[in-house]
């Protein structure tokens, strides 16, 4: 696996060989990053279900600020900390070891906020729908910030659910899908029930 542009293009990063991960293929990444295009630039990112971290590792080659990489897998997180220290950008990321809903309420209450969210789940296990259900009611999804998911092409998307989040498009590649949400407007009143608690 490769960085595919920027200023570490073509260094290879490690990635587990098991079959507990399924990373993304360089096309559907490379794909993603030319519809993102220079949105990525000067961004804090943030990478969910993070696996190896090729996305928020590409996201740091391409200019963003930093990465904060969120997966409970202990393999994830030292395949993420070699890499990291491989490309000699430790200092810009940020290695969460935890599930993805309490890791959004640690977030929460650090006040960080996130212009590019990554969204890349284990395929047809509910996962998308219940991440953007919950990304949906947090202001760590800055106002105008985008949310990439990546998915299969049958999983359905909660669209006519979310308040905050709106679709954009949706690009299959294969038998899996990215889908693109941009967030219009900041978000006042939120539903307690999903700051405070579970889903």
């Amino acid at each position: 696996m490769r960085i595919i542009s920027g200023k570490f293009k073509s260094r290879k990063i490690d990635f587990p060989k098991n079959k507990l991960t399924r990373p993304m293929t360089d096309r559907t990444k490379e794909t993603l990053f030319n519809i993102v295009g220079s949105f990525v630039f000067g961004k804090h990112v943030l990478d969910l279900y993070a696996g190896s971290g090729s996305l928020g590792l590409e996201a740091l080659s391409r200019g963003s600020i930093s990465a904060t990489f969120v997966d409970q897998a202990p393999w994830a997180q030292k395949v993420i900390e070699k890499n990291l220290a491989g490309l000699g950008i430790s200092h810009q990321g940020t290695r969460l070891a935890m599930d993805i809903l309490p890791a959004i309420r640690k977030l929460e209450k650090e006040k960080r906020g996130f212009a590019l969210i990554f969204v890349d789940p284990p395929f047809m296990k509910g996962l998308v729908k219940k991440t953007l259900m919950r990304l949906d009611a947090s202001d760590i999804v800055l106002p105008f910030a985008q949310v990439v998911v990546g998915h299969m092409w049958r999983e359905e998307l909660p669209n006519a659910e979310l308040k905050n989040l709106k679709w954009v498009r949706t690009k299959r590649i294969g038998q899996a899908c990215l889908s693109f949400f941009f967030r219009l407007e900041s978000t006042n009143e939120k539903t307690k029930s999903y700051i405070s608690g579970e889903l």
